[in-house]
């Protein structure tokens, strides 16, 4: 036996303290629920569970997104549909303007609420909003740019892919043009002269003692009603808007009236722009061979296979330009971060809806035959805006399967990180006990170790 070194002592010391380590990490993890508390418990595993974590906090933040996404659209849909809703309401008013039992006056009042209408759809398209952002003035519809003033972007299709388009412009379209006798501001109107003048077939009653004054301004002011401007100086005629659709027909009832005005019945049309493909060494800049180009009056519209779609508007001053390059971008659409990962993204494409972009600005319901180019053109904005609504609606099928897919990821990833991260309660608090048992017992084998020693006393009791 010895006195100076009691070698049990120390071995159950350091069972105690081993002991009691692993006591204090086990109570550590009952205490926070975790099995890593710290790097040194699991390095391999804290990274991966930290890794996990940014993952799941980032898909947590996709799910708002993606619902502010909803919430967007649905603003934008709510707009819309209350644009629908006037395009009916000019629809009808147009349909009830066909019906010749109406007179000029009431064509006015129909007209006057035809416009005011149109303001209301201007007024939509530029105030509703979602946070700041415009949703239907045009701003979130892609953008680009032309290497020549004398054609102008008006829309271009959220699938259209950046890069260079060319376009050749032949010649611009043209109004219809004409001219008529200005008559002479002192002259009166003899009976014979007296009768009826037809402008694009709205009628005007020419009577007998009116003054050349009254006649030119009657006449002016019937022209403007169908979309027709008359000069009184020089008796220039024309259209308000340019191409082949757009004509000019001035008659009178009487040889003498005719001849007075200087009109005949001719009818004189403008023309529309003639247009082709840019190309580059004979292949086309950027379109496929299957896209097809078309004119209507200064507007020209480009469409090719799986909805692809562009719209110009040649500058009525121009000239014949050779190769106009358009730079489409990437930028215009908003973009909406449905992922925790660079790339993620969705875009939102929403097209202008301002009575002029879609080309009703200038319907007007004073003949039948007005009224019914009216209607045509309010079925074809309706058509428009419907086409509108059902990529809303499309977009937002999509956004609610994205938020599903997410939640799923974020279940699945969540159960993970819980298996690398959590405590298993029932495993770690069959450890504790044995870690408790085992350090009582040391404790007490620390206890006897000690007492030992003392047993060399007796020795010299003897």
């Amino acid at each position: 036996m010895r006195l100076n070194h009691n070698a049990l002592a120390f071995t159950a010391s350091n069972n105690l303290n081993t002991i009691n380590n692993n006591l204090t990490k086990s109570m550590e993890r009952l205490s926070s629920g975790y099995k890593i508390n710290k790097s040194s418990d699991a390095p391999a595993s804290k990274a991966i569970a930290q890794r996990m974590q940014a993952q799941i906090r980032g898909l947590d933040r996709a799910v708002d997104n993606s619902n502010d996404g909803i919430s967007l659209i649905q603003t934008a849909e709510g707009a819309l549909d209350e644009a629908h809703s006037v395009l009916e309401r000019m629809r009808e008013l147009a349909v009830k303007a066909a019906n010749d039992t109406l007179d000029e006056t009431d064509r006015d009042a129909i007209q006057a609420e035809i416009e005011q209408l149109q303001d209301e759809l201007d007024r939509i398209s530029d105030t509703t909003e979602f946070n700041g952002r415009k949703l239907l003035n045009g701003e979130l519809n892609k953008k680009g740019y032309t290497d020549n003033d004398s054609l102008s972007i008006v829309e271009i299709g959220g699938d259209i892919e950046p890069g260079d388009y060319g376009i050749k412009v032949n010649s611009n379209g043209t109004q219809a043009k004409t001219n008529i006798n200005v008559v002479p501001d002192g002259s009166v109107i003899t009976r014979e002269q007296a009768g009826i003048v037809s402008i694009n077939g709205l009628e005007i009653n020419i009577s007998e003692g009116m003054t050349g004054t009254e006649v030119n301004e009657r006449i002016r002011d019937a022209a403007g009603k169908v979309g027709v401007d008359v000069d009184m100086t020089t008796g220039e005629v024309s259209t308000v808007e340019y191409g082949l659709n757009q004509y000019i027909k001035m008659d009178a009832s009487s040889d003498e009236l005719k001849g007075l005005l200087g009109v005949d019945g001719t009818e004189y049309n403008g023309t529309d722009a003639s247009v082709d493909f840019g190309t580059d060494g004979g292949k086309r800049v950027g379109f496929s061979d299957t896209a097809t180009i078309t004119a209507d009056g200064n507007r020209i519209t480009v469409t090719d296979k799986n909805g692809f779609k562009m719209v110009y508007d040649v500058d009525p001053e121009s000239g014949p330009v050779d190769n106009i390059n358009v730079k489409v971008l990437s930028a215009g659409p908003m973009v909406l971060q449905i992922g925790n990962n660079e790339g993620q993204t969705f875009n939102v494409n929403i097209n202008k809806t301002t009575a002029e972009a879609l080309e009703i600005n200038h319907i007007n319901v004073y003949t039948h035959a007005y009224a019914i180019d009216a209607v045509d053109k309010i079925d074809a904005a309706v058509a428009k805006i419907s086409g509108i609504r059902s990529s809303l609606g499309a977009y937002q099928n999509r956004l609610d399967h994205t938020i599903n897919n997410l939640d799923t990821a974020n279940e699945n990833l969540t159960s993970a990180i819980s298996r690398v991260q959590d405590t298993d309660m029932a495993e770690e608090i069959t450890e504790y006990t044995l870690q408790n048992v085992l350090s009582q017992s040391a404790l007490q084998m620390l206890t006897k170790s000690n007492a030992r020693p003392e047993g060399l006393l007796q020795l010299f009791q003897r």
